[in-house]
């Protein structure tokens, strides 16, 4: 097998298509230092299956994609092929002459191998290179620094290469697999003998369930049977029972209005006959009134008829007494001036205390006068205080959030400056620290400058040869490259647009699964989308999208039984949801609209638009048979009016008149290009072909080019290199100092921002402690306000209870003070009555006794006029007397008319409760039939509700199963019974038939399984004894002879010395670590890590090229193996990979002259474009010549 070619696009510093050529004996890949070179080696690596993106030098997959630079856009995907010469079909697995292996990783994280571009697994492409010397653990690909892993004191990857060499890794790939399955199977195995343990557990109890379950169904369905006849029954007797309850009801209803408005009637009468009897109460009040202000008229004349009686009595009196006083009024004239004198001394004494009290009463009365104006005026000024402390608490409460939201603030703000001002500490020491970078990073690009102006200076000569000769060159291999990049670019999309289609790309998840499992052929009757059924023109793609819409992913189905286990499927698994054409009911409507043809721009109806099986017709038709296709907007508008918005008119663009009038347009929906995607692919393939025809001649025409250009370029490449090489360094460097700057800018910026804040930080706070000093004071006086309001109301209700004390004991003083003014005046009046009484007897002592007769003469005629007086007022009290009884009789008349009012008023209240309580009769037996009437109504409902509850079956449907029940007494006792047996089963599982059936099917299976497990796990095991015994035996033998050759060509490449492999446990050779135990000549190393590096790299190749002597790799990777080796060291290397190239090719990356001088073909890379690798091929001879190698 041979290495005939690598391709890379897109995969690290490759963007563009690049080929590596390679034929047998040595190629070598050269160039400066980050130029791309091992990139070559990791593309090889990747391509053959490499997982680990650290093993690529990444920290992830997509690192492998390129990345872009300043001049160009990163890559969608990286893609590598491998082209190999199979001709000796090194290949078993493959029997073509040439194998292509291509890798392909999008930036959405998807990947994909090809194996001659057929889409594989990656399991196929390391079982392809197993064994070879290729594969993932396998000696042909060496990378930096991997080399001298290869003999370290414990290195796994030692024996991962000897296992490969010994072509057992396809035994322990089987081995493991084998183990893999055994593990599986001793798992099944637990998990069946488990659950065949748990099966037979069940069996014996579900047997006695299902037994029991069969007798209850039977009994159950007695039950059912005998249920539903008396609940029929019951329903009939019911809804009979209803309607004569209504008759009654509505009797009693009728009933019971009628004694209604008798009851109003009565009512109303007594209504008025109380008012009759209020009328006549009022004139008999009346009457009585005016009698009793007659009889105390009559009464009163009486009195003036007694006072006069006793004025006459009182003037008899006085007669006797003037003709007493006559005779002794000489005697007592003396007596009768001391006791007037007396009674004035006494009536002057009375009228000071009078006037004392008058006095006392005139200040109470000023007094209780100011109390009242002071009760009002401190009933003002509490509640002025009860308002002002109202709002000082107000204004506190606002105060103290004020103070409280400023504590709070300043806290927080402090809080944030802690943290600030570490930050500033720990930024201003980086950012020290920053700046002598910077310091340090100038000088350096500065020297870099300089190197690089004198670089340019020398390449400016070699640079006018080679430009002439290379912009023709390059010209054309723009015009190659943008060609290639077109063709691959459609040539992706190609792929792409096929993937899509048969990933099914477009589709909705459930779809996907659907075709999925229709595939695997789990779900049956599946025909597929409809989009998968039709065949469309470009022309009309994009109509017929449209007018499918939705339903170009409706998936079409035998029947409805193949819709259901569809949508069973979807439902289980949760893939979503899906619609199904069934093609057993899918059945179109005709289309009966004439005069279509006639309309300007239409083309024709969708349905005829597109071609498919005679099968999908009627769904087709169903779906598209009435929507018609225009050729725009306006056709299709003009189109829908003239048929009245009857049915749908889809443009070629995809626009939609629906019908009803309603217009859908714009951009494409989710669906789009789902159609049209197969014309796409054919239509690209086309252009592909066309392009590729073109990019032949252009290809020839540049070989020609390149062949001058070659030459020119081989003059300044050594230049160009170290040039190219400064510059990178400068972009480093400047890269380097702006990271730097950056940084700088950045830590100054935030230092900047951080100060500011910090100053913002200390303004708020001191603003927010002001506003919290300032709150603080408002608290302050404010609680003192409201002490000071609050005492004041304390003092001001303290001088109202004593204002209101003292108004009660004034007035208790006023009220005694008027009593003993009354108490005082009377007492002067008795007084003043007794002195006039004893001055008119000290008077009548003093006149003569003529006057004394004529005052008795006198007193006389009045008693004489007082008698005519007398009988005077006995007439008028006589006839006031009368006309009282007049009044009295007529209040008797009245009092009788009302008697026979309110005996009439007792009547007709007899019959208003008589009527009343027939009417409470009737209500209650309104109530009662209502009642009644419910009742049965439940009694229905119920019926009819266990009908549906207990066998969802409706009364009409109940009806229909003509179950009569003759005697619903028998049928009752009938149903006792059976009900009495269901109870005696006890607990019955109704699903333990299909259970027991199940379970029973199950422990069979069980059972077989357990069989077919066990029977494999022996064949298991079986296999994985005779596959250990054969990669015992086969590595062994391997082991022995890489030892033997390791020795002999560790020797030839040490010029002496000695070297073996050892096993440590020699009973267990495919576990058991492999130790290396090498002497150089003329030393005795006891531990081989205290070689030097170049000691161990030099027995590093002894021992690979041991291994390829043994079994030869059909190629190699060596990346840098041997830069740790001298230039002496180095041409032995070389030359012995020279010998060995009889059956392996090799590629080389390498820095080293030696190397080079040894290799066949040379190619270089270079990175004239930032960040873009580019190959020179050349051949040794011409590079020997110009490095005046050349004997």
């Amino acid at each position: 097998m041979l290495l005939k070619a690598l391709e890379l696009q897109g995969f690290k510093s490759f963007p563009d298509k690049t080929t590596l050529e390679f034929g047998k004996g040595i190629t070598a890949v050269i160039g400066p230092n980050g130029s791309g070179k091992s990139n070559i080696s990791d593309a090889v690596r990747w391509v053959l299956g490499e997982q680990s993106s650290k093993s690529l030098r990444g920290s992830k997959m997509e690192d492998v994609i390129f990345g872009g630079t300043s001049l160009r856009k990163a890559m969608g995907f990286a893609e590598v092929t491998l082209r190999l010469d199979n001709a000796d079909r090194t290949l078993n697995n493959c029997d073509k002459d040439e194998v292509s292996v291509t890798r392909r990783y999008y930036r959405s994280g998807e990947s994909e191998y090809q194996l001659n571009g057929e889409t594989v697994r990656l399991r196929d492409i390391h079982e392809l290179f197993m064994d070879t010397g290729l594969g993932r653990d396998g000696y042909s690909m060496v990378s930096q620094g991997r080399v001298a892993d290869l003999i370290s004191s414990r290195s796994p990857q030692r024996r991962d290469m000897l296992e490969e060499a010994a072509g057992i890794s396809h035994f322990r790939y089987r081995r493991a697999d084998a183990t893999r399955r055994l593990e599986q199977a001793e798992e099944n195995l637990v998990r069946l003998r488990d659950i065949l343990t748990e099966l037979e557990g069940r069996v014996g109890p579900l047997k006695t369930q299902s037994e029991k379950a069969q007798k209850f169904l039977v009994l159950a369905g007695e039950k059912k049977e005998l249920e539903i006849g008396l609940w029929l029954k019951t329903i009939e007797r019911s809804r009979e029972g209803l309607r004569a309850q209504e008759d009654k009801i509505s009797l009693a209803a009728a009933d019971y209005e009628q004694a209604e408005r008798e009851l109003e009637r009565i009512s109303a009468q007594i209504e008025e006959l109380m008012s009759t009897g209020s009328g006549i109460t009022v004139q008999i009040e009346e009457l009585r009134t005016k009698a009793a202000s007659d009889e105390e008229q009559a009464t009163a004349v009486d009195g003036r008829i007694a006072v006069e009686r006793n004025n006459l009595s009182h003037n008899r009196e006085t007669i006797e007494r003037i003709q007493r006083d006559m005779e002794a009024a000489t005697a007592t004239e003396q007596h009768l001036d001391d006791q007037i004198t007396v009674a004035e001394k006494e009536i002057a004494e009375i009228n000071g205390q009078i006037e004392n009290c008058r006095l006392q009463l005139l200040e109470l009365l000023d007094s209780t006068g100011k109390l009242k104006e002071q009760e009002s005026a401190i009933t003002a000024e509490r509640d002025s205080a009860e308002a002002q402390a109202k709002t000082v608490n107000e204004a506190l409460s606002a105060a103290r959030i004020e103070q409280s939201t400023a504590r709070s603030s300043a806290e927080e703000i402090a809080a944030r400056m802690s943290t600030v001002d570490e930050v500033i500490a720990s930024r201003g020491g980086l950012l020290d620290a920053l700046r002598e970078q910077a310091e340090v990073s100038r000088k350096n690009l500065e020297a870099c400058l300089e190197n690089i102006e004198s670089l340019s200076n020398s390449i400016d000569g070699y640079s006018m040869i080679v430009r002439s000769r290379a912009e023709k060159a390059e010209k054309l291999r723009r015009e190659l490259d943008a060609a290639t990049l077109d063709i691959h670019q459609k040539q992706a999309r190609i792929r792409m647009l096929e993937d899509l289609e048969k990933n099914m790309e477009g589709y909705s998840g459930s779809v996907k699964a659907v075709m999925r499992e229709a595939k695997r052929a789990t779900l049956r009757g599946i025909h597929g989308p409809v989009s998968q059924l039709i065949t469309v023109d470009a022309k009309y793609a994009a109509a017929v999208e449209t007018a499918l819409g939705a339903a170009v992913q409706n998936i079409v189905t035998d029947d409805e039984a193949a819709a259901k286990r569809a949508i069973a499927y979807l439902k289980e698994s949760r893939a979503g949801r899906a619609t199904f054409l069934p093609m057993t009911t899918i059945k179109p409507r005709p289309f009966r609209e004439d005069g279509l043809d006639s309309c300007a721009g239409f083309i024709d109806m969708a349905d005829r638009l597109l071609r498919c099986d005679d099968e999908y017709l009627p769904i087709i038709r169903s779906l598209l048979g009435h929507t018609a296709v225009a050729d725009n907007i306006d056709s299709a508008i003009a189109i829908s009016k003239r048929f009245g918005h009857r049915f749908k008119v889809v443009t070629l663009d995809g626009q939609v008149m629906n019908a009803g009038g309603s217009m859908t347009g714009g951009s494409r929906g989710q669906n789009a290009g789902i159609l049209s995607r197969g014309n796409d692919i054919e239509q690209l393939k086309k252009t592909v072909a066309k392009l590729e025809k073109e990019l032949a001649e252009k290809q020839e025409k540049y070989k020609e080019l390149s062949g001058e250009v070659s030459a020119a370029q081989a003059e300044y490449d050594g230049v160009t290199a170290e040039l190219q090489k400064a510059q990178e360094e400068k972009i480093r460097r400047e890269g380097e100092l702006r990271m730097i700057d950056d940084k700088i800018e950045t830590s100054e910026s935030a230092l900047n921002d951080l100060e500011a804040e910090k100053k913002n930080a200390a303004e708020r706070t001191a603003k927010l402690e002001k506003i919290r000093a300032q709150a603080q004071e408002k608290i302050d006086g404010l609680t003192a306000e409201l002490d000071r309001v609050t005492e004041k109301i304390t003092e001001i209700d303290l001088r109202r209870d004593e204002l209101l004390s003292t108004r009660e004991k004034n007035a208790d003083m006023e009220s005694s003070i008027n009593l003993s003014i009354l108490a005082f005046k009377k007492d002067v009046q008795a007084k003043e009555e007794a002195i006039g009484t004893l001055k008119r007897r000290r008077s009548s002592h003093e006149g003569h006794a003529d006057e004394l007769k004529a005052e008795i003469d006198s007193i006389t005629e009045q008693m004489t006029a007082t008698n005519e007086l007398i009988e005077q007022l006995k007439v008028e009290a006589a006839g006031l007397r009368e006309e009282a009884q007049q009044k009295k009789d007529e209040i008797s008349e009245l009092v009788r008319k009302r008697s026979g009012v309110e005996s009439e008023s007792t009547k007709l209240r007899s019959q208003e409760r008589s009527v009343s309580d027939r009417r409470e009769r009737l209500s209650g037996e309104r109530a009662r039939l209502e009642e009644r009437r419910d009742s049965m109504q439940r009694e229905l409902e119920n019926a009819q509700n266990k009908l549906y509850d207990e066998y969802q079956l409706t009364r009409r449907e109940a009806e229909e199963l003509g179950i009569v029940i003759e005697d619903a007494q028998k049928a009752q006792r009938d149903l006792n019974d059976i009900k009495n047996k269901i109870r005696a089963l006890g607990n019955v599982n109704v699903g333990a038939i299909e259970e027991y059936k199940e379970v029973s099917e199950r422990y069979e299976f069980m059972k077989t399984q357990i069989d077919d497990v066990e029977s494999s796990r022996a064949e298991l095991l079986a296999l994985i004894g005779d596959l250990t015994g054969k990669m015992s035996e086969r590595f062994r033998e391997q082991f022995d002879r890489i030892n033997s050759i390791f020795g002999q060509t560790f020797s030839e490449l040490f010029s002496g010395g000695k070297a073996e492999l050892i096993l440590e446990n020699p009973l267990d050779v495919l576990e058991c670590a492999i130790e290396i135990k090498v002497q150089p000549p003329g030393k005795n190393v006891q531990n081989i890590d205290l070689l030097s590096g170049g000691e161990k790299g030099l027995a590093a190749i002894a021992l690979l090229f041991s291994i390829l002597k043994v079994t030869p790799a059909p190629f190699c990777f060596f990346d840098e193996v041997e830069a740790a080796l001298d230039d002496v060291n180095v041409t032995r290397y070389a030359q012995y990979a020279r010998r060995m190239t009889k059956n392996t090719q090799f590629i080389l990356i390498t820095h080293r002259r030696g190397t080079m001088e040894e290799a066949d073909v040379l190619y270089g890379v270079t990175m004239q474009e930032d960040g873009v690798s580019k190959l020179l091929e050349l051949k040794t001879a011409e590079m020997a010549k110009k490095l005046g190698l050349a004997q």
